[in-house]
């Protein structure tokens, strides 16, 4: 119809020319164009949203940290043992290559929320076999920005308020897998960030953690229960530590951050958690760790740089619980 326009009124000839000169200069316009949205796409102002592998995206941290990725990024989750999120995709870290998986989504991204370090974390696993899958699934993504949460449980608790800069001291095998990681991520990894959360607790898309489970049900039930008053944590409720990974995520910082709340004993953890939960305490106990227990005992880990970068103040346990009564 354009063309019409254009040829009426003049003879057939200058019709023609009119329409040539027409698609010259829309052709010209057109490219104009094109250069244009190039020049934005190179500045950033047209470029998509980050695409990030989440790895674990099933488990108690995994199901709040996409909640909270997909809010600024587009998220491809992926499982191993059941899929909770409809589109997630399969992934063993014991027989597959996350590779294709990142070539196949063009994933900018990768964030490792599954713990194959605890799973792997027994004498009848071999050491030399999980070192080898780690240094697979590391190199499988170090083109990418990779994101690993770990644990205070890397220390071996003698000091406490552990800092980033405090060096690892394992004495577990769950602390030994812990530190391979880490350093296999440090050593291949250029742009990654370690993120160590202590004691998580709280409601997980509904789900209460299962340690205040099975503590609630036990006093419900009339049971006797003893927790340490020497074995000090730094518990943070789980959607806040989710925040917090987000936040680090989609930041340019390269580093260690530890992501925990205020330093607390196991038993005064308790108390005030079953206390929020409105459960009697009659049956809950105090006592030292046994000095048999192989198990760290001050693992507290200090949060000045989380509160830097993040912004985020560690919620009150009665706040965070109650809180998460109202969301279920």
């Amino acid at each position: 119809m354009a063309e019409l326009d254009l040829m009426m009124g003049h003879s057939p000839e200058e019709g023609l020319l009119l329409v040539c000169i027409a698609t010259a200069f829309e052709e010209v316009d057109n490219t104009v164009r094109f250069y244009a949205i190039m020049k934005k796409m190179e500045s950033g102002e047209m470029r998509q949203k980050p695409r990030i592998l989440l790895l674990g995206s099933a488990g108690y941290l995994g199901k709040p940290l996409m909640a909270q990725l997909q809010q600024t990024s587009y998220v491809v989750p992926a499982h191993r043992t059941w899929a909770y999120f409809a589109d997630s995709h399969y992934y063993d870290f014991w027989t597959d290559d996350i590779h294709s998986l990142v070539e196949y989504h063009q994933i900018d991204m990768v964030v490792i929320a599954a713990n194959m370090a605890y799973e792997a974390a027994v004498p009848a696993c071999s050491f030399t076999l999980f070192q080898q899958r780690v240094e697979q699934l590391i190199r499988g993504c170090q083109q990418c920005r990779l994101i690993y949460v770990s644990s205070d449980g890397i220390f071996d608790g003698k000091k406490g308020n552990y800092t980033e800069s405090d060096l690892p001291t394992p004495i577990t095998l769950y602390g030994r897998n812990l530190q391979c990681f880490e350093q296999t991520v440090q050593r291949l990894c250029p742009d990654y960030c370690i993120v160590r959360p202590s004691y998580l607790y709280g409601y997980s898309f509904s789900h209460i953690d299962h340690r205040l489970s099975y503590v609630r049900a036990q006093l419900l039930a009339g049971e006797q229960l003893t927790n340490f008053t020497d074995m000090i944590k730094s518990p943070m409720e789980v959607n806040q530590v989710a925040k917090a990974i987000a936040l680090l995520a989609c930041s340019e910082y390269v580093g260690i951050v530890h992501v925990a709340g205020n330093a607390m004993s196991v038993y005064d953890f308790y108390r005030k958690a079953m206390d929020s939960l409105d459960i009697p305490l009659e049956g809950l106990h105090p006592a030292p760790m046994p000095t048999t227990l192989l198990h760290p005992k001050d693992t507290s880990l200090n949060i000045t740089l989380m509160k830097q970068l993040t912004g985020i103040e560690p919620l009150p346990i009665c706040v965070a619980l109650k809180a998460g009564v109202e969301r279920t």
